[in-house]
């Protein structure tokens, strides 16, 4: 479940650590954004988390990577939840964005966020 979708300029959010990507400007052309979600783990045998390998996808993405991402990787037991932050470069004018994960499940970002206005 995504639990909130922030533009860095929006409220200046940093990782606790200073981290080299998000020291400099985005591109021309792009933004960052942080996203929040809940991971709970459905399955009886968990599920392993790993935000570091998540993407975003969508029309004119370029499925970016995240530039930051925490917690690291772990093994979430059936009915746990864990809650995760990843900061993302996104193209000013990307529509239709996902999150994808690397087992292929995908969670949408929403209208609000890119609507290719």
């Amino acid at each position: 479940m995504i639990t909130g979708i922030v533009p860095l300029e929006v409220d200046g959010w940093q990782p606790p650590s200073p981290v080299a990507a998000l020291q400099q400007d985005a591109q021309v052309g792009a933004h960052r954004v942080r996203v929040e979600v809940q991971f709970t783990a459905l399955d009886p045998a968990g599920t392993r988390l790993d935000p570091a390998r998540f993407i975003v996808d969508g029309l004119g993405s370029g499925q970016p990577v995240p530039l930051w991402s925490s917690p690291d990787a772990a093994f979430v037991q059936e009915g746990e939840s864990v809650r995760a932050t990843m900061v993302f470069e996104l193209p000013d004018k990307a529509v239709a964005l996902v999150l994808e994960g690397p087992d292929g499940g995908r969670l949408s970002l929403g209208k609000e966020h890119h609507s290719g206005g």
